[in-house]
């Protein structure tokens, strides 16, 4: 996220989604699975619904259905609904956190005048200062250029500062606000699943049968794994395995790097010794995440450290872990696995704003930004009207 876009458009929030781990859950004990039944009068549809049976096209007399276009234009369709829904997004909580601070000092949200709102930038002027904007230009003096205009150089980290802050205000209260109020957003446009999974390198967790279905993208090492593990274990014990499916498709942003390593690493695991095993592995490598969190994307070798360490843990045999070992180093166009992973990578192409991790919910991709997984899924829960669409 450029901070300079803060200024110019009040905030772009980008959206950061998820991993998680859940082996720790007992299958013979599953939680029931405690749907609440609040009822909002908020249309929680996309705000740019277009449902695949819509007619969305005629030419001659002859009528075109959403569904009925070919896949590659259902994609571009759907990409520029997902665009616009992150846009939505961004517009209405850059709203919400400056009407939530009038409510909060009118101590009634009927009270608020909607016109009358600060700006985000303006609130963050007034939190970042003057103070603070003369104590970093004192502090950084010395490595200015001689010559330089003071007020020019104070603008710019002031700028700084505000953009920056901004960005951290909004994010703490929405947390604040989906923590302790009840708010209903749109829900972001529906993805078909198909277009997300490539069968035989998607594994699932959970029964197959389970009405709701948690898919996640994404790789070993991300910085928020660990956090978005110990979430998921929760999702997982209060809805249950046989209310919630979870599918991990793996994702990076390059063919071949440090992460895709990793990505190929624990798919050659799973080839050679099997899912039960490639998901404790999964379960491991997830919790360590943190310790190879940020690592350049070319330190292939400090990932075949870490891949290699966890390995040891596993109690592998001999050959199982010799097969896993060359599977992963074989970093190259023959090594059909690699292939395959990368065509699954590209699959997802049409995304718009994809990182590690994303993750969707019933083919809608969830809003992590303020909130954790668990609460995200909960909140989608709550509001859900059934099961997959």
């Amino acid at each position: 996220m450029k901070k300079e876009n803060l200024i110019v458009s009040g905030i772009i929030v980008a959206i950061s989604l998820g991993y998680f781990i859940f082996l720790s859950v007992n299958r013979e004990s599953e939680s029931e699975n405690v749907f609440l039944s609040k009822k909002t009068s908020v249309d929680t549809e996309s705000l740019a619904p277009l449902s695949r049976e819509t007619k969305v096209l005629e030419y001659d007399g002859r009528w075109f259905r959403m569904k009925w276009l070919p896949e590659d234009v259902q994609q571009q369709i759907v990409r520029e609904q997902l665009v616009s829904h992150l846009k939505i997004q961004t517009i209405l909580k850059n709203f919400l956190v400056r009407f939530h601070k009038a409510a909060k000092e009118e101590k009634d949200v009927n009270k608020v005048d909607v016109n009358k709102l600060p700006s985000l930038v303006e609130i963050s002027s007034a939190r970042v200062g003057d103070a603070k904007v003369e104590e970093l230009y004192e502090k950084n003096l010395s490595r200015l250029p001689k010559g330089h205009d003071p007020i020019n150089i104070k603008q710019q980290i002031k700028a700084e500062l505000v953009a920056q802050d901004a960005y951290d205000y909004l994010i703490n209260v929405m947390a604040e606000i989906y923590k302790g109020y009840k708010v209903v957003m749109p829900a972001a446009p529906h993805v078909k699943e198909e277009w997300l999974i490539t069968p035989g390198y998607a594994p699932s967790y959970g029964s197959p049968d389970a009405p709701h279905h948690l898919i996640w993208i994404g790789y070993y090492g991300c910085q928020r794994c660990s956090q978005f593990t110990n979430n998921l274990g929760l999702v997982i014990q209060k809805f249950g395995l046989k209310n919630l499916r979870v599918t991990f498709v793996p994702w990076t942003g390059n063919d071949i790097d440090t992460y895709s390593y990793l990505n190929l690493g624990a798919f050659c695991l799973r080839k050679f010794a099997g899912d039960k095993t490639f998901w404790r592995y999964h379960s491991i490598a997830m919790n360590a995440s943190d310790e190879i969190a940020g690592m350049k994307n070319d330190d292939i070798k400090k990932a075949r450290q870490f891949f290699e360490g966890l390995l040891q843990n596993l109690q592998l045999t001999k050959d199982n872990y010799n097969q896993t070992v060359a599977c992963a180093n074989d970093l190259n166009e023959k090594n059909p696995l690699l292939v395959e992973l990368v065509k699954a990578k590209r699959k997802l192409d049409f995304l718009p704003s994809l990182g590690s991790p994303t993750a969707f919910l019933n083919g809608r991709v969830l809003d992590l930004e303020g909130a954790n997984l668990f609460e995200a899924v909960d909140y989608q829960m709550n509001i859900s009207k059934g099961g997959k669409k």
